[in-house]
């Protein structure tokens, strides 16, 4: 089996539980990035917020 046709018969529950485990990463890496900072506002903390609601909209999309 090809590598493409290996990519399209990803099994959604595997990918949404990597995806939430990388949500799970992402919170405690903002929850620590604004605990160090005195601005919570910043570059990094903006960057990963954007991540996370790219990763929240990709679940939304996947079957339940």
């Amino acid at each position: 089996m090809s590598t493409a046709a290996a990519a399209l018969n990803i099994n959604p529950l595997f990918l949404r539980h990597d995806l939430m485990i990388e949500l799970g990463r992402l919170d405690m890496v903002i929850e620590d990035a604004r605990s160090r900072q005195q601005t919570p506002q910043n570059e990094l903390v903006v960057q990963l917020e954007t991540r996370r609601a790219r990763i929240n909209e990709a679940l939304s999309r996947l079957p339940a």
